[in-house]
């Protein structure tokens, strides 16, 4: 009688751990997916301004963003983030390439942001930059890949247009303030690489202008 009471016992025991168990994951779930709506902005808006010195060589006042994600899907998976070398404004993009095949942009060559009221802002490259394997990565995202580092002059109007997208009226604003770069496309030596932008990219281009020039 008394081997069988002491066999109970632990089964007993064992059997309230699992239901404990079981209902401690299950809360814990339930308390994730409420914390989700909060912690997901910090991710998204996590930007920093991670150089901000004057260059002691130069002279010359050197300010660079965080890189950031920018775009996924398709053949363009990228990062992004604002530059300032004195009083010079760049837009610095890194692509993580799906075609093995060797990439170059030239000098002069294009990117063209469409907003949704369809005007364009272009930028200019600053210099001819070729796809390497890892070039277009941002830590271990892509070290692996070919990919390619481009910068691109921003002027001050160009920047205004992208931070505040001045060329819109009051109205189209408030019609497509949850959308206003639509579109990107970037000129190479192989055609041209295109993409449409979300909420998420537009918003992200917004913040990292501010943290460059407040």
């Amino acid at each position: 009688m008394f081997i069988k009471l002491f066999q109970i016992k632990p089964l007993q025991q064992i059997l309230k751990l699992r239901i404990i168990a079981f209902h401690y994951s299950v809360f814990m779930k339930k308390y994730f997916l409420l914390l989700i709506p909060f912690i997901f902005p910090v991710f998204i808006f996590a930007q920093k301004l991670e150089e901000n010195k004057i260059d002691p060589m130069t002279n010359l006042l050197m300010k660079h963003t965080s890189w950031e994600k920018f775009t996924l899907g398709g053949e363009f998976n990228s990062y992004f983030r604002i530059s300032q070398i004195d009083s010079s404004y760049f837009f610095d993009i890194r692509i993580i390439l799906t075609d093995y095949k060797p990439l170059d942009i030239k000098s002069g060559q294009e990117l063209v942001f469409t907003l949704s009221n369809a005007e364009t802002v272009t930028l200019t490259n600053f210099k001819t930059t070729q796809s390497c394997k890892g070039c277009g990565a941002v830590a271990l995202a892509g070290s692996n890949s070919p990919g390619i580092q481009v910068s691109y002059i921003l002027n001050k109007e160009q920047l205004e247009k992208l931070r505040y997208n001045v060329l819109l009226t009051k109205e189209q604003y408030e019609k497509h303030k949850k959308k206003v770069i639509e579109h990107i496309k970037i000129d190479t030596n192989s055609g041209s690489i295109e993409h449409n932008l979300s909420e998420f990219s537009y918003l992200q281009i917004r913040k990292a202008i501010r943290l460059v020039k407040k």
